[in-house]
């Protein structure tokens, strides 16, 4: 899948990632090698660009890096899009070639319905919280992170893993996945409709 897919780039894009092969070197080689099947696949279209912590203090001040690796979308002037506190793989890897084809300039699915909406959304975060053996959180990761891609930097999409991130499952009390969490409020448990989570993102924005 990643070999044929990852052919169909139209244009140079770049990931940033977030590392510390110094202290963790292990998780450092897992990932680096996840995403170098991606890079060596992409014709040269794709660029991975590392960042080792404590090396570039303002871009983890400006990105608020708490945890590595952390992989970053990020649009041309640098503001961040997508984040993966992931590995991109199993189940979890057409919807992040999807966002790297749209990245590059693919048609969004729900870049229309979110232009026709984008004066009603607030500025949000929306974390979908998963596992790579979920059936259900790869169509949840695909239609978050594309709402990303065509708000205009109004929304910000953060996938983690919560077998890879005990902590963060426990902090929001996900007992199943895919669960999302908008502006830090639980508020959808299980497989969810791309209308269902606009809804919400609109009722945030008339509730403030």
């Amino acid at each position: 899948m990643i070999r044929n897919e990852m052919k169909k780039l139209s244009k140079s894009v770049s990931l940033l990632v977030f590392i510390d092969k110094i202290n963790d070197h292990r998780n450092y080689d897992y990932t680096r090698s996840i995403l170098k099947a991606y890079e060596e696949n992409s014709n040269g279209m794709l660029t991975i660009k590392e960042i080792q912590v404590g090396h570039n203090k303002d871009l983890e001040k400006k990105y608020d890096i708490q945890r590595v690796p952390t992989i970053l979308f990020v649009d041309n002037n640098g503001n961040e899009i997508i984040r993966y506190l992931a590995a991109p793989q199993g189940s979890e890897i057409q919807p992040f070639i999807q966002s790297l084809l749209v990245l590059a300039g693919s048609p969004n699915y729900y870049e229309n319905v979110i232009k026709e909406n984008l004066d009603k959304i607030n500025s949000s975060t929306i974390k979908v919280l998963i596992t790579n053996s979920c059936a259900f959180c790869p169509s949840v990761v695909d239609i978050v992170s594309k709402f990303a891609l065509a708000s205009n930097g109004k929304i910000k999409a953060v996938m983690i893993d919560i077998k890879d991130n005990p902590d963060i499952g426990q902090k929001y009390d996900a007992c199943s996945v895919p669960y999302i969490i908008i502006n830090e409020k639980k508020l959808i448990d299980g497989m969810c409709a791309p209308n269902e989570i606009l809804e919400v993102l609109i009722r945030e924005n008339d509730m403030n």
